[in-house]
Parts: C-alpha cells; structure tokens; sequence
C-alpha cells in the first residue's frame, strides 16, 4: 500500500482524508496525554466513519484500555470486538472484521507492540485502499507520539529518581559523624562537602578551590607544630594523583586559633570502565582521642614507675660483708607477704654462707606498726634457730614503740643506731 492509494480515491474523499489527517497530526502534537491523542485521531476517524475507537495497552497477555472515543452519530454503547486480544493474529498486522479493526501500535525502534487501536465503524464495511493507508498513517502517527511520550515520561521518572538519589544520598552524608569531602578528579574542585566536613575544616569550602593549594587554602599542619603540610603530602592530594588509597593524621588551625587534628583517608571513585572520576576524603576529628591516648600513656608510665618502684621495695638482697656477716637492708613497705620473703632469704643466705651475724637495717622502712614489728622479731628469731646473731639497725622510735608495744623480751636482741655501728659489732663479734 503506497500513497497511490489515497490519491486514486474520489476527489471529496481524498480531499476530507488529506484534511483529516493534517488534523489528526496538529493535534497530536499538542496532546499531552493519551486521551488527548486519541481524541487528535477524531477527524481521521470521522471521516472513516468510525462510531467508537479504544485505545488499548498492552503488555505482555495483558491488556487495558487506556482511552476511549466516541462519535457524535453513535447512538449507544460500543459493540463487543469480533477479535480478542488475547489472540496473536492482530498483533501481525490489521485486522477487518465486520464492524470491528483492530490495528497494533509498534515501537519504531524495536518494532514491539505496545498497544492496539480497536475501531467500531457505523456498519459493517470493506474499507477502501487509500481508507486503509490513511488509518495506517493515523496508526503510526498515534504510535510515534506515544512512544515520544512514553521515552519523555521514562526520562522525567529517570530524572526525578535521579534527583531523589542524590537528595537521600545528601542526607545520608550530611547525618554521618565523620566528615566527607568529594573533589573531581584531574583539578581537585570539591563537588560535595557534608556537615561535619565543613566544621572540621573551620573554614568553609571554596567551591573554586584547587588541590595545588589545599594545604594554604585549610591551614594543614604538622602534628608537632604549626609548619603547613606540604600539599604533596595531603591523603587527598596523593590519591587525586596517585589514584590510589591514601591515610595520613595531621592538624587543621581554624581562624579562632583552635586546633584540630584529624585522620584523612581518601580513596579514588572509577565508574565501570575503571576510570576515576573523582576521589573521597573521610575525615575523622581524632583530637580528644589522641588526648586520651596521651593521658593514657602517662598513666602507663606513672604506672609502670610504680611497680618498678614497688619491685625495687619488695626485693630483699642480701649483702655479704664478710665470710661470716651478712646484712639486709629492707626499703620501702614490709607487709606480711614480704616479712615472709625477708625470713625465707635471710634464712637461705644465712645457711648458705654459714654466717655468725645477720644485720637487719630498717631505715627505709616508712612505716611501722605492730604487725611490722612483729614480722622483724620473727626474722630475728628464725637466724638465732641457725645460730646465728641478729642486729637490728635504723630502729625509729614508731618501730620502737611498735617493739615495746609487743610485750616481749627484747634483751637478748642487738640493736644499734646505724647499719655502721653494726658492722663494726659484728665484726668484733665474729673475731671472737
């Protein structure tokens, strides 16, 4: 079927049919839904003395109808199709039946059928060539701009499901703790900066600004001084260059004066052939964490100076002076724990030596009460069961109302004022 046929039609039918479908397509192109253009079909249909026209969509076995049309001469309800749609002969082209048409809608680009034209003409017909190619015309002209319609409404819906993307994901950003920085790659020009992002860089962002200047434009500094980070050296920097994933820890000065330090890890964003289109900077405010790191390693030495400290109290040495003298000096405090140790090494040197004199000198000993007390005349008494002399030196007087305070016997115990003096005694003692 070519235009031939419409042009072999009678003068006043190729006239009205020319006429309708200079219509048919004006309308059309006005039409903003499909109603509209089912109704901008009316002049070509009219003249085909169509009483009742459907359009139907279709998708797959199912089908709706989208528009419905009526002639002014129509005296009632449209009549049932001869054809259901649910067979597939019509969707292989026209279909006459009687009364009834039904003309698929095809996509031009792929040739689907998306939908169908269902006509009810005022008597059952033969349409004639040219009737038929000027429906074929209105039928392809109807599917064109429904399909124009359908890729704009696709495109808005794309658009608009783009822009609630981007909305969530502002929002998401923008309620994260940490902060975030987008820069496009190849100049560095931030594309999206969140909340805590513009806080911790104190400044603001400059919307110009470029990763040549990085570090001048945010006041990045060495953690141990106020010297600006080489802009080389920046995470963000080096994976806008790199294009690869970058951390380092450094300081920002804010205007105000106050320092910040933060961690940065910045990491390149490909899109699917692998090529980086941008890079992104995580930043995290890790000042009071590096306070309390600090704060900790100072209890950690104050600690460790303390047991090293209370090692160096609890040890008990004893110190050989001669073949036959021994001496401990006891520092620091004397529990019933340590008391134990004291006895169980003097007692241990005493018979490893062979001593005659065990000197026992308390000077260091801070505090005294009766359990220290106690814990010496024990270690006395233990030496003299091995026959050996116990002296006690550097007895304050706490010690010594400690000692008296006991209620025993203390004349067979040497006590002496200064570990000197009983060297000197032990040594005249063990001459005899």
């Amino acid at each position: 079927m070519t235009s031939q046929d419409l042009r072999n039609e009678p003068d006043s039918v190729f006239v009205a049919l020319q006429g309708a479908l200079a219509q048919v397509f004006a309308g059309l192109a006005r039409a903003r839904s499909e109603v509209d253009h089912l109704r901008a079909c009316a002049p070509c249909l009219r003249a085909l003395k169509v009483h009742h026209a459907e359009l139907i969509g279709v998708d797959g076995s199912a089908h709706e109808q989208l528009a419905a049309w009526q002639s002014e001469d129509a005296a009632g309800p449209a009549a049932a199709a001869a054809v259901d749609l649910s067979e597939g002969t019509w969707r292989q082209g026209v279909v006459y039946l009687g009364r009834h048409a039904i003309v698929p809608l095809r996509c031009d680009t792929d040739e689907l059928v998306f939908g169908a034209l269902r006509l009810e003409f005022a008597e059952a017909r033969e349409l004639s060539a040219g009737e038929r190619e000027a429906l074929a015309v209105v039928a392809d002209g109807l599917a064109a701009f429904l399909t124009a319609r359908r890729v704009v409404l696709r495109q808005r819906e794309a658009l608009r499901n783009a822009d609630r993307q981007q909305a969530t994901l502002e929002a998401v950003i923008d309620c994260l703790p940490i902060g975030i920085f987008l820069a496009e790659a190849g100049t560095g020009t931030p594309t999206l900066v969140n909340r805590v992002g513009v806080e911790l860089l104190g400044r603001g962002v400059d919307p110009n600004a470029r990763q040549e200047t990085y570090s001048e434009d945010y006041q990045c500094v060495r953690l141990d001084s106020d010297e600006l980070l080489p802009n080389e050296e920046l995470p963000l920097v080096r994976t806008l260059v790199t294009g690869e994933r970058h951390t380092k820890m450094f300081g920002i000065l804010h205007p105000d004066g106050k320092r910040v330090t933060i961690e940065v890890t910045a990491a390149p964003i490909r899109d699917r052939q692998g090529t980086m289109f941008a890079a992104v900077a995580v930043i995290i405010d890790v000042t009071e964490r590096n306070r309390l790191e600090a704060e900790r390693a100072e209890y950690r030495d104050e600690l460790i100076k303390a047991q090293a400290q209370a090692l160096a109290e609890r040890s008990t040495p004893l110190i050989p002076l001669s073949d036959e003298i021994v001496a401990m000096p006891l520092v620091g405090t004397l529990d019933r724990e340590r008391a134990d140790q004291v006895v169980e090494t003097l007692l241990a040197g005493c018979a490893a030596r062979k001593a005659r004199v065990a000197i026992l000198d308390v000077t260091g000993v801070p505090h005294a009460d009766t359990a220290v007390a106690g814990s010496l005349l024990r270690a006395a008494a233990a030496v003299r069961l091995l026959g050996v002399e116990p002296i006690l030196t550097g007895i304050r007087p706490d010690v010594a109302r400690a000692l008296v305070g006991l209620e025993v016997d203390l004349k067979s115990l040497v006590t002496l004022s200064t570990l000197q003096d009983a060297i000197l005694y032990a040594t005249r003692t063990a001459r005899r």
